[in-house]
């Protein structure tokens, strides 16, 4: 039989633990009076209680206790245990949202087309309507076992943005249409020297914008910890999620995700200097032209064979390719630990591999002026 470590010696023994008292334990009902505590083996899987040798308050500051919130589940499976924060738990602004890790669920997308307070904006309203547009992206997200409803919706916003924020306790995603009637109309009429086709830069920008806002609801949502900059890691689970929708597709629609950045990328080869405000680089928000070959490198480090022509046509610097493989294993590793786990994987392969993309790319009904 293992024993405990060192490190755990010394804090059983602060808890009031003996050493021979953890070879003997059975889970009884019960309750943890102040300043008492149980030890559980990972090895052994023996559950002994222990009562504090003085405050528990000392010994919690001491050795960084993680306080566990409204309740925990220890589970048993093989020769580990896993621990379940439950209900979940968001930050304290948010604790009007009660959201319970026992009822994650799959198909909770809500979609929801809000009319436009702009009369401008009718007829873009009246194309994402038509294409069914967030009916595609309800049927995308709809393997992810949500806690709650989530929705998603467009709506006027007086300004070009996207974002995601919990709104009357429910967790929403608002695409502006103002975003919407900047990418439609700036999408090219015929496929570029890159490849990338009208319904290509549209729907990759579109799914990547929604991606992307999906990856900070994902964040809360199930308490995911993020080093660095928060939109940097929504933007490689953007990224990470577009790879995942059809390898026939794939290159599409980080093709066409990246012709968001075409404007900022113009001509870098004749003008590669780049001159920006200093309060630039004060923004949440990476560069575009960080964000553009960010996107590249985690397509090329996913599948070098499909998105070759990334570093052959001199889009995505050799320098920078040689890490790719790396970016991606390193960014697929986190998604599997943090993201997979509340994914129905066998459902999302079937909706993912299908012909999901049919309805954005057929020619709408005639919509009105």
């Amino acid at each position: 039989m293992k024993c405990p470590t060192a490190t755990s010696l010394a804090v059983l023994v602060a808890l009031g633990f003996s050493h021979a008292a953890t070879a003997q334990s059975q889970i009884t009902p019960g309750t943890i009076a102040d300043n008492d505590s149980i030890f559980i083996d990972g090895t052994t899987f023996s559950v002994t209680p222990g009562r504090a040798m003085g405050s528990a308050t000392g010994i919690i500051k001491t050795w960084r206790a993680r306080e566990l919130g409204p309740g925990a589940i220890v589970l048993r499976s093989g020769e580990k245990l896993y621990i379940i924060d439950t209900p979940l738990r968001l930050p304290d602004d948010r604790q009007d949202v009660r959201l319970s890790a026992e009822k994650e669920q799959t198909n909770r997308v809500r979609i929801e087309y809000l009319p436009p307070k702009n009369p401008e904006h009718q007829n873009i309203y009246e194309v994402v309507k038509a294409h069914a547009a967030l009916e595609t992206i309800q049927k995308l997200f709809s393997p992810i076992r949500l806690p709650a409803e989530l929705t998603i919706k467009t709506v006027g916003c007086g300004m070009v943005n996207a974002w995601y924020e919990v709104q009357d306790s429910k967790p929403t995603i608002s695409v502006c249409y103002e975003y919407l009637n900047l990418i439609v109309p700036q999408a090219p009429k015929e496929a570029t020297a890159s490849g990338v086709t009208h319904a290509d830069a549209i729907v990759g920008q579109l799914l990547f914008i929604v991606a992307h806002e999906m990856g900070h609801a994902v964040f809360e949502l199930f308490d995911i910890p993020v080093f660095g900059r928060e939109e940097d890691a929504a933007d490689q689970v953007a990224a990470h999620f577009l790879l995942q929708l059809g390898k026939d597709r794939a290159h599409g629609l980080i093709s066409g995700a990246a012709y968001s950045y075409a404007g900022f990328m113009k001509d870098y080869k004749d003008n590669p200097k780049v001159a920006i405000p200093l309060q630039a680089f004060s923004s949440n928000h990476g560069a575009p032209e960080e964000r553009f070959y960010n996107l590249l490198c985690i397509a090329f480090g996913a599948n070098p064979q499909l998105f070759a022509d990334f570093v052959e046509k001199g889009y995505l610097p050799k320098t920078r390719a040689g890490g790719c493989k790396y970016e991606y294993r390193t960014l697929d590793k986190a998604v599997v630990h943090e993201i997979r786990p509340h994914v129905d994987w066998q459902m999302a392969t079937e909706i993912w591999e299908s012909n999901w993309l049919s309805p954005l790319t057929s020619s709408p009904p005639s919509v009105a002026n």
